[in-house]
């Protein structure tokens, strides 16, 4: 109840994530309306109960003329069980024969229509046992809710408009049975068989409104129930991308790591370029190794004078030059080589240190 409270409508103000509505399709919660699944099968079987309909007129005929035959012409009793059961065993197996097809179609045009609505899922989330749904209290409190009342009138009102409607075919017809009572069989059979056409599409019809109103509230739902408080979208963030405060640590940890490797470096450059104070870059090159020399280490004020201060104390040599000290810096990431424009610069700075340490470049 106190979960329920926290997410009263008030506080659901943050728009479903793309995380929360897969989670709560995985526990199988999704927009769907089995009324619309529902009606989308009836059509279907009326349909196909309209395309066998000469097939279903020709076999009913035979079976009532056999039936009616064999019993007056030879005399067969059926209230003799063997008669009877011979009888309604021949209504069974037509029946079956008749509706079997029928009902086949209904039902995968129903499940097409079903996942056309949510696409293919399995979750056994519904199937796990819940003792709040065998509670006593709460399921009063959800007959006496409101969603509850809605969904009652709703299935009222509906009731009350098929019963409607079909009363007024009916009576139509009522009044008509006079005049009928001269016509052949074939042709009260014809007028009966546009009769039921005429009621199975009104009450098709009626049932469709229902439906579509029913997948609109359906999905209206669904969407209100996906959206999360605050407090559920920060933990959700913090669940799929890290604490910030955790990730913050992460990276001063990572930038502290990066920084001892890129000191371990300065000691083995060759020559440090300076601003002389705002910025440091160390240089490396290893002539029978590498095709240009490289960017080892870079920092600004702070991060220059700590560069300085390891390269001086591994006896690595400095040279100021602010115009290349600036265009390495901004220009050039530590681990990457010199490009070609700044090769004649480089040189003459490794040359200038090399003559200083007696070695030839």
């Amino acid at each position: 109840m106190a979960e329920e409270n926290d997410r009263s409508a008030d506080d659901l103000t943050e728009e479903a994530s793309p995380y929360r509505l897969e989670e709560m399709r995985r526990k199988g919660q999704v927009a769907q309306s089995r009324e619309l699944s529902s009606i989308v099968a009836l059509l279907a079987a009326g349909v196909a109960t309209y395309m066998v309909a000469p097939k279903i007129g020709v076999d009913i005929s035979e079976y009532m003329r056999e039936v009616f035959h064999v019993d007056v012409a030879a005399k067969l009793n059926l209230s003799e069980e063997h008669v009877l059961g011979a009888v309604v065993g021949k209504a069974l197996s037509l029946l079956i024969s008749l509706g079997l097809p029928i009902s086949i179609v209904g039902f995968i045009i129903g499940v097409i229509s079903s996942l056309a609505q949510i696409g293919s899922i399995f979750s056994s989330d519904p199937l796990t046992p819940d003792a709040s749904r065998i509670d006593p209290l709460k399921g009063l409190q959800r007959i006496l809710s409101s969603k509850h009342m809605v969904d009652s009138l709703r299935v009222v009102i509906k009731m009350c408009l098929v019963v409607f409607v079909a009363y007024g075919i009916v009576k139509g017809l009522i009044f008509k049975t006079p005049g009928l009572l001269d016509q052949e069989a074939p042709g009260l059979l014809g007028l009966y068989g546009a009769l039921s056409k005429e009621m199975f599409l009104s009450l098709v019809g009626v049932l469709a409104l229902f439906a579509a109103a029913d997948y609109w509230l359906q999905r209206t739902e669904y969407q209100k129930s996906a959206r999360m408080t605050k407090q559920e979208s920060k933990q959700e963030y913090r669940e799929r991308e890290g604490d910030p405060q955790i990730k913050a640590r992460v990276r001063a940890i990572q930038r502290e790591i990066a920084r001892r490797r890129m000191m371990n470096a300065v000691k083995k450059a060759d020559v440090i370029i300076t601003n002389p104070t705002h910025f440091a870059v160390a240089i490396v090159y290893e002539k029978d190794k590498m095709l240009a020399p490289k960017v080892v280490a870079k920092g600004a004020d702070f991060l220059a004078q700590r560069i300085k201060k390891v390269a001086a104390e591994a006896g690595i040599p400095m040279v100021e030059n602010v115009p290349l000290a600036r265009t390495l810096f901004k220009s050039v990431k530590v681990g990457q080589y010199i490009p070609r424009a700044l090769f004649q610069a480089v040189a003459e700075v490794l040359a200038y240190v090399y003559r200083l340490k007696n070695r030839r470049f």
